[in-house]
């Protein structure tokens, strides 16, 4: 038995799977057996590129159907024999001492489910080649200290902390980590961070690349991110205690980015039940700001206000993950 089983997963990346695996195979941990999940019942070029390859570490799994991306990833959070499970996309890559650095870090917090590495960004050019944006995800100094996070980072109420392709769990509990089949692509990494259980573990050193890609299976419409980014708000905002302050602090938060957030936590306290007291620390600044977004955007508007009747079985997971993260930690903290 290996101790590390790795799940990559392709859907007619040609170009970009060759990268992936070879970034695996240059690991310097080297006790690791990888399923490829090939999601194109009709390509076959992942198996090709295995058998040329020729290591018996690597399987190839031919999906029967096309199963998208929602289910396919939901392919890796399932018990297996290996002690623990990480997740290699096929445009994305790792540094050498990705697996080691993270088996090693995960052994020294036995009590830690999930720990993930920061990743630096490479955007694709029109011409094919790969630019260094000299950016990362997290900005860290690069080091190798883990830091925990607890339950209930501000954060969250927007998104993810962690990052699926730089991350590493522990294989006992991820059965409990599959999301809903309807979840969209851009949604998994924060939906299924709510069934984390805490605190989880970073490591701020780069150990992984994040390929900005021309093309993405990630939703542009922004109609759908509205909806998502509210039921991610009011799910949070519904069962994690907040003082008086720190909402004066999310709002001046939401104020404060390049692009104003401020209209999710109006979506949030109109559309998500128990969220309405937000409202009661909205400046007028804010009431106006929100007034004339809905007059120039009607139908996001509609749309948030319907995002629990769109999304029922995905806003069930997160209302009922979040208020168990929330009771965990008041147990555990107090």
């Amino acid at each position: 038995m290996a101790t590390c089983r790795i799940y990559l997963l392709t859907y007619r990346r040609h170009a970009l799977l060759p990268r992936a695996l070879r970034s695996l195979l240059s690991q310097t941990f080297t006790d690791w057996v990888c399923e490829l999940h090939n999601d194109d019942p009709t390509d076959p070029f992942p198996q090709q590129l295995v058998d040329q390859i020729g290591d018996r570490r690597i399987t190839v799994i031919k999906h029967p159907q096309n199963y998208g991306a929602t289910r396919t990833f939901n392919l890796v959070f399932q018990p297996v024999a290996e002690p623990f499970v990480s997740l290699l996309e096929d445009d994305n890559w790792w540094e050498p001492t990705f697996l080691e650095m993270m088996v090693a870090t995960l052994q020294r917090f036995p009590d830690v489910q999930v720990a993930w590495a920061n990743m630096q960004f490479w955007q694709e050019e029109a011409d094919g080649r790969w630019t260094n944006t000299q950016q990362t995800i997290w900005e860290r100094e690069d080091s190798d200290r883990p830091e925990l996070f607890t339950w209930g980072q501000s954060q969250q109420i927007f998104g993810a902390l962690h990052s699926n392709g730089a991350m590493m769990v522990r294989s006992s509990n991820a059965h409990r980590y599959s999301v809903p089949t309807e979840t969209p692509f851009e949604a998994m990494e924060a939906t299924r961070e709510r069934a984390f259980p805490f605190p989880i573990l970073f490591i701020p050193r780069v150990l992984a690349n994040f390929a900005v890609t021309r093309t993405s299976a990630r939703s542009d419409r922004h109609a759908t991110w509205t909806q998502l980014q509210t039921l991610f708000a009011g799910s949070f905002l519904r069962h994690v205690p907040l003082s008086p302050a720190q909402i004066q602090a999310l709002w001046a938060f939401a104020r404060s980015k390049p692009a104003k957030s401020t209209a999710t936590l109006f979506f949030a306290a109109i559309a998500c039940p128990g969220c309405l007291y937000l409202l009661k620390y909205a400046a007028i600044a804010d009431w106006l700001f929100f007034s004339a977004f809905c007059v120039k955007h009607p139908v996001m508007l509609l749309n948030a206000c319907r995002a629990i009747a769109t999304y029922p079985t995905l806003w069930q997971f997160l209302d009922e993950q979040t208020a168990a993260r929330t009771r965990e930690a008041q147990l555990t903290y107090g």
